[in-house]
């Protein structure tokens, strides 16, 4: 879905949402490739270079994409794909969600 971050010229473009604790849980969270777990200080950019994602311009904001499940604060694009920060391969966005057991996470 998204780069990770390395144009300094959008630097002020940069999201920083707090978490809250309501079913948010980081541990739930991986790549279904090489199952990495994001951190709350990761990091991607609206940027659709190499995306697998249908065209479109991108607004260059940068943020934690799980924050918003997807969705761009810049520019409101719901991001279908994720690239993962460690290993650089893209998965389907919803697919980075573990199912949890209890039916309130």
């Amino acid at each position: 879905m998204l780069h990770c971050f390395k144009d300094t010229r959008l630097a002020d473009r940069i999201i920083d949402d707090a978490l809250s604790d309501e079913g948010k849980r980081r541990d739930a969270i991986r790549c279904p490739r090489c199952r990495w777990h994001p951190s709350p200080s990761s990091r991607w950019s609206c940027n659709p270079d190499d995306a697998p994602e249908p065209f479109f311009q991108g607004c260059g904001t940068v943020w934690n994409t799980f924050d918003t499940k997807g969705r761009c604060p810049g520019c409101q694009h719901q991001w279908q794909w994720t690239s993962c920060l460690s290993c650089g391969e893209w998965s389907p966005h919803l697919d980075w969600y573990e199912a949890s057991d209890d039916p309130g996470q």
